[in-house]
């Protein structure tokens, strides 16, 4: 009897679960009333902390300058539901619109007993540049900061920074003075009024930790205000049995998405210009289905470090997963990048395109598919597994990235034997008019194949070699020398096609869907639906 007690006791929020309802601009809202549809709770935060397993919040459309934080409870006793209304726009911001300014002349205002470490300043929507800025509590100016040393040859973890001080500013530009407690910025306007000033206050927008079975669903968020003190994300859960639907994080000035967990399913949602990275997914069984991480990194931070589309790493990285429709365009970074122990992973279906760093970049990974992906006209190399074994790349169209088409090898960076690049399959791919080397495999490692590929380049024959080129090891010109070098490819073929002037033009504007029609008779791979 006692155990079945116990069990309806820790059941009972379930029965309790209630259908919630906030929306300031209700004339019977109020915090202190039942947060139902006729009496609405008036605050976002005092929603979110009334929250209960098995809940359904249903918030209204308008501006909120709060955060969402899900209070510690029993999640998982039954499925929770936090939602945007249906109709107009819910907008989360990490902002506030700031008032009180005093002019100092040319264009310079300031604003004085301001606290918080503004990442991000807008003025009629439109991003200032930060001048002489400090991210998680000090770096780079504390003395003796954690992060100082990373990256040193590189220039830092943030070479995009621009050092100075308020006699620095220009146009378009703010500068955020801790010592004085002052923000100032200046632009090309005589007056402040009849404009909107916005600073970004906020760390976090969405978080919470603990989490089961809880689902977000149609909501918009910017202007986080993360990396001021922490590496992390604007929406930032710990949990299991999470569904993000319809999220949309842009503009933040750190991580869009940072996720840990099991079983987390993120869906149409977006992550883009964002300042540092669209999305960190860690954990096991997560599934990412038609999202997009485009833009991001506008801040200027190390590629090498964290920055870009998307990164999974960290705790045993990504594992069992899925990445599946998803576009990574234009990013300063990689496109999609696995870094360390990420584990039997299905990439498949996604357009990854005009990235500055590498398309998509597996790292010292085991067991990830990786088919019918569009990868393209990325700065570095197209699918670059470095250290990686048990990995299959098939059915790709790689093609016209800056360095090398696809690249497995060993970078000697661990004696672990699993680094060693064994067991990788290069199969069916459509590689063409990339800037180097067509294929570059292992020159150590058992088990790698590479077959019934078409190479198709525009005047010279294909480059390909085993590992890095070598006086003992060249550069092999031309499929049949690759052939005779290395026993692969023996089924692939190679073509002499010119790039047709409009799909070059097509590259050079940046479409998403250029015409890939001059490589139909090379039996392109179906590809992305989108």
């Amino acid at each position: 009897m006692l155990p079945l007690l116990l069990q309806a006791f820790f059941t009972l929020p379930a029965a309790y679960a209630a259908e919630r309802f906030v929306n300031p601009a209700h004339p019977a809202a109020s915090d202190s009333g039942p947060g139902s549809a006729t009496s609405p709770y008036r605050t976002l935060g005092h929603a979110a902390r009334s929250l209960r397993p098995g809940d359904t919040l249903t918030i209204a459309p308008g501006v909120y300058r709060e955060s969402l934080s899900f209070p510690e409870a029993a999640w998982g006793s039954a499925g929770t539901v936090v939602q945007g209304a249906s109709g107009a726009e819910v907008l989360i911001k990490g902002s506030d619109a700031v008032a009180g300014w005093e002019p100092a002349g040319g264009g310079v205002f300031v604003k004085r007993g301001w606290s918080a470490n503004s990442q991000q300043v807008f003025v009629d929507g439109r991003p200032l540049r930060q001048i002489g800025g400090t991210i998680l509590n000090g770096f780079p100016e504390r003395p003796g900061h954690p992060m100082a040393k990373l990256h040193a040859s590189q220039g830092g973890i943030w070479p995009g920074r621009v050092a100075g001080g308020r006699d620095d500013l220009v146009d378009g530009s703010f500068f955020y003075d801790a010592a004085a407690k002052s923000l100032t910025i200046k632009v090309p306007l005589a007056s402040l009024e009849g404009h909107t000033v916005e600073a970004s206050v906020r760390p976090f927008l969405i978080q919470g930790k603990g989490l089961k079975k809880v689902t977000l669903r149609n909501l918009r968020l910017q202007h986080a205000n993360t990396t001021a003190v922490a590496q992390s994300g604007a929406v930032t859960l710990l949990g299991e049995d999470l569904t993000l639907e319809r999220i949309e994080v842009t503009n933040v000035d750190g991580a869009g998405f940072d996720l840990t967990g099991e079983r987390i399913t993120v869906r149409d949602s977006r992550a883009n210009d964002n300042g540092q990275v669209g999305m960190k997914v860690r954990g096991r069984g997560n599934r990412l289905i038609g999202n997009e991480t485009s833009r991001n990194n506008t801040r200027g931070f190390n590629k090498w470090w964290e920055a870009g589309g998307a990164k999974f790493v960290g705790g045993g990285g990504l594992r069992d997963s899925e990445v599946s429709g998803h576009r990574a365009i234009g990013n300063h970074g990689d496109g999609l990048w696995f870094d360390w122990m990420n584990r039997n992973n299905r990439v498949h279906g996604n357009v990854v395109a005009y990235n500055a760093g590498f398309g998509i970049h597996y790292e010292a990974s085991q067991k990830g598919s990786f088919t019918d992906n569009y990868v393209f006209a990325n700065g570095q190399r197209g699918i670059y597994l470095p250290n990686c074994s048990e990995c299959v790349v098939e059915r790709n169209l790689v093609a016209a990235n800056r360095m090398e088409g696809i690249v497995i090898v060993d970078e000697r960076k661990s004696a672990r034997p699993e680094l060693l690049p064994r067991g990788n399959r290069v199969v069916g791919n459509i590689v063409a008019w990339n800037g180097r080397a067509a294929v570059v495999l292992p020159a150590n490692g058992e088990g790698n194949v590479s077959d019934h590929n078409v190479y198709v380049d525009a005047k010279d024959p294909p480059l390909f070699s085993l590992g890095w080129a070598t006086r003992e090891r060249p550069v092999r010109k031309g499929l049949e020398a690759w052939k005779s070098a290395s026993g692969q490819d023996a089924n692939s073929r190679s073509e002499l096609i010119e790039v047709p002037p409009a799909l070059m033009k097509a590259w050079q504007a940046r479409e998403i869907e250029p015409d890939w029609s001059a490589l139909t008779g090379v039996a392109a791979p179906a590809g992305p639906k989108r």
